[in-house]
């Protein structure tokens, strides 16, 4: 007996010893990543950590690109390419994405939308901008419209939830599990598993938000922040509460799958809300995409904005008198 429970320790000891070896190696990794090379854009420093921002082309307003929860900023480049064309448009990775820190878990959707309003102070770029988002980032575009209308030019809404859709039991029911997934998965990425993984086959093609444990915990925080903040947070907005502010809604045409499908069940009805929350508000209906729209028919989110960007360069490009 004392023979084998010696053995079990020594086994014990061993896979201990193989867990923290794991786990350093990969801590090593994730340094590595963010220190080695030169990113894509700009670490702007705040409030002690950074955030990483790629702006590219000239002009006002401003572009500013909000990702999806779980959606690295590089989705978006390809976009944002041709955005530059007219315009001044930057892309940035949330606390935890691509190339910028983690940031302490708990946050609320107005905490990232004023995180937001301070890497442009720090980063010196000034508004009124343009705020393009896609899915989860709706929701913070519209905390940052309803917090900062001076620094708000218009909505760019590419197949974003409406709060009142995501209150649905089933529907925070599917999310409460996909957060344990991520935290599964964090867990992994933290003894450099997912990393490997990722050597074998193309995470990306199964909703991965990367490899590393910080992305893992940063997108199951984004859907935890859907449940968190005041109740005035978490409530769909009064009709016609961005007055004659441009909006562009954007829905998809091809229905969510698997899990997912539950969010088809009111989705029509908050897409409406949405177009209802400003008297200059359009909508496009994107028939042959799926919820990733700026991948499959990147041309309908392009119009969007380039219709946004018209009227908004328009009304601040009058006389004051005429825009009072």
């Amino acid at each position: 007996m004392e023979k084998v429970t010696l053995i079990l320790l020594v086994a014990l000891a061993g896979l201990c010893t193989l867990i923290g070896a794991l786990i350093l190696l990969e801590t090593q990794r994730v340094k590595r990543d963010l220190s080695s090379g030169t990113p894509p854009g700009r670490r702007v420093a705040l409030a002690g950590r950074n955030l990483h921002l790629r702006c590219k082309g000239t002009g006002h307003p401003l572009v500013i690109i909000e990702q999806g929860a779980g959606e690295p900023s590089r989705f978006w480049w390809p976009l944002q390419d041709q955005i530059a064309t007219f315009t001044r448009v930057c892309t940035y990775d949330r606390a935890g994405y691509g190339w910028s820190d983690p940031a302490p878990g708990d946050r609320t959707v107005a905490d990232r939308a004023a995180e937001l309003r301070a890497l442009l102070a720090a980063a010196d770029l000034s508004g009124p901008c343009i705020l393009v988002a896609h899915s989860y980032g709706g929701l913070i575009v519209r905390a940052f419209a309803r917090s900062y209308p001076e620094l708000t030019a218009g909505l760019v809404l590419v197949d974003t939830a409406e709060e009142e859709t995501l209150r649905q039991p089933e529907v925070l029911t599917m999310y409460r599990r996909f957060r344990v997934m991520l935290r599964l998965f964090e867990g992994l990425a933290r003894l450099g598993l997912v990393r490997f993984l990722g050597t074998l086959v193309d995470l990306e093609r199964f909703g991965m938000p990367g490899t590393r444990a910080m992305e893992f915990a940063a997108a199951a925080d984004d859907l935890a922040s859907i449940e968190r903040g005041s109740a005035a947070e978490r409530t769909s907005s009064p009709p016609g509460c961005l007055g004659a502010l441009p909006v562009a809604v954007i829905t998809h045409g091809v229905a969510f799958p698997g899990p997912f499908a539950v969010l088809e069940n009111g989705w029509k009805e908050g897409q409406e809300r949405l177009l209802g929350l400003s008297s200059n508000a359009r909508a496009w209906h994107a028939e042959d995409s799926n919820h990733m729209i700026h991948l499959d028919q990147p041309e309908i989110v392009l119009e969007a904005i380039r219709w946004v960007w018209e009227q908004s360069h328009a009304a601040h490009a009058a006389p004051a008198h005429a825009r009072a």
